[in-house]
C-alpha cells in the first residue's frame, strides 16, 4: 500500500434526518436492526445509533421544527425510473449497506411481506431488472425506502471488484470531458 494512503476499518456511522425517531427506530428494529444508543439533544431532537454489522451503525437525527425533505434537491425522487435518480451536489443519494450475496433472496421476501416497496436491479446485467442474477451480474441490489422517503440499497456484490475491466473507464471532469489518469489499482 502506497505510504500516502490512509487505511479506515471501514464505515462508522452515516448520520441522516428523521421526522419521526419512534417511527424510524420502530421500521429498522421491525428489519432486525438494533437500536444501540439513543441520546438526547440540547434543541430538544434526539440522536439515535443503530447496529449495521462489522462495527458499522445507521445514525439517525431528529430537529424540532427542522426543514421539510427537498426530494429531487437533497434527496431522491420517489420515482427514480420516470424522475430520475440525480440529486444535488452534497446531497445524501442513498446509502448501500453490504449483504451476503446467500441472504439476498431472505432480505427480500422479509422487506416485501411487511409491505415495503422493493426494486432489484442487477446490475451488468443484459436484464438488470429480473427478479434473478445472471453471469454478467457484478453486484445484486435492492433499493427501498425508510418512512422518511431516504433511499437505501442491500446490495451484494457478485464477484470482487478493482479488475482492469472495472477500472477502464476514464473518470470525467465537471465539464463532462475524460481526464487523463490512472487509478492507484492499476498502478500497482
Amino acid at each position: 500500500m502506497p505510504q500516502s494512503s490512509i487505511s479506515t476499518r471501514g464505515l462508522n456511522h452515516v448520520a441522516l434526518v428523521c421526522s419521526d425517531m419512534s417511527r424510524t427506530v420502530k421500521f429498522w428494529e421491525d428489519l432486525g436492526i438494533p437500536l444501540l444508543k439513543m441520546k438526547g439533544m440540547p434543541d430538544g431532537g434526539q440522536h439515535s445509533f443503530h447496529n449495521v454489522g462489522n462495527g458499522a451503525m445507521l445514525a439517525y437525527m431528529s430537529f424540532p421544527g427542522g426543514p421539510p425533505a427537498a426530494p429531487g434537491i437533497a434527496s431522491q425522487h420517489h420515482d427514480v425510473r420516470k424522475d430520475g435518480a440525480a440529486t444535488a451536489v452534497a446531497s445524501m443519494n442513498h446509502i448501500a449497506f453490504d449483504l451476503p450475496a446467500e441472504t439476498f433472496d431472505t432480505m427480500l421476501a422479509n422487506l416485501r411481506s411487511r409491505d415495503i416497496k422493493v426494486r432489484v436491479i442487477n446490475h451488468g446485467s443484459a436484464a438488470p431488472f429480473a427478479e434473478k442474477p445472471d453471469g454478467e451480474t457484478w453486484i445484486r441490489s435492492m433499493y427501498f425506502r425508510d418512512p422518511d422517503g431516504i433511499a437505501f440499497e442491500f446490495a451484494s456484490l457478485m464477484r470482487p471488484l478493482g479488475t482492469p475491466d472495472d477500472l477502464v473507464t476514464p473518470s470525467k471532469n465537471a465539464k463532462g470531458e475524460p481526464v487523463d489518469y490512472v487509478p492507484l489499482l492499476m498502478r500497482q
